[in-house]
């Protein structure tokens, strides 16, 4: 099966300093925490002119729309997630987005290819067997801040008018 890496587009102009009035502490974002965080949160952003509000959002956590949303509760239903509402108090443009809860799976294969002083991925390929079971994750100690999809996963979001997010194919080992 086919596996990408999923994450915002950053040729949009999309909004930044997102959470900059810290409403949500990141590192609460846990399966084993995120009962003791708000149901529903505000998170100030700024948000620039002629700006643009796209399904997946990496930064400061992975924020994706309700369409996102639905497609990841129809491969996982039970991923657990709070809501946001970004918002900027200057010009009032808000959108709503989820933050779910996805795994973080250790599935970086031996094969993946580092930089010569081995800091950097240059060629990221996955271990096969350790990704069967999800259509959408993150990889656990990977520094870009992204998802991976599925094919399937990546389909339904797109067939449902997925838009602003870059989309890399992963080898997989």
């Amino acid at each position: 099966m086919e596996y990408f890496l999923i994450e915002t587009d950053e040729l949009n102009p999309n909004p930044y300093l997102i959470n900059k009035n810290r409403a949500i502490d990141i590192r609460m974002l846990t399966r084993e925490k995120i009962d003791q965080l708000p149901r529903w949160n505000m998170l100030e952003m700024n948000f620039p002119e002629e700006g643009f509000f796209p399904d997946l959002l990496c930064d400061p956590c992975t924020l994706v729309s309700k369409t996102v949303m639905e497609v990841i509760r129809m491969y996982h239903p039970n991923v657990p997630y709070i809501g946001a509402k970004l918002w900027d108090r200057q010009t009032g443009a808000n959108a709503t987005y989820s933050i779910p809860i996805l795994d973080e799976v250790e599935c970086i294969s031996p094969e993946t290819i580092y930089n010569k002083i081995g800091n950097r991925i240059e060629k990221l390929v996955l271990d096969q067997d350790k990704i069967k079971p999800y259509a959408v994750f993150k990889i656990k100690g990977y520094k870009r801040k992204c998802i991976v999809g599925r094919m399937d996963f990546l389909e339904s979001v797109l067939k449902r008018g997925g838009r602003g997010m870059k989309v890399e194919m992963i080898k997989n080992g």
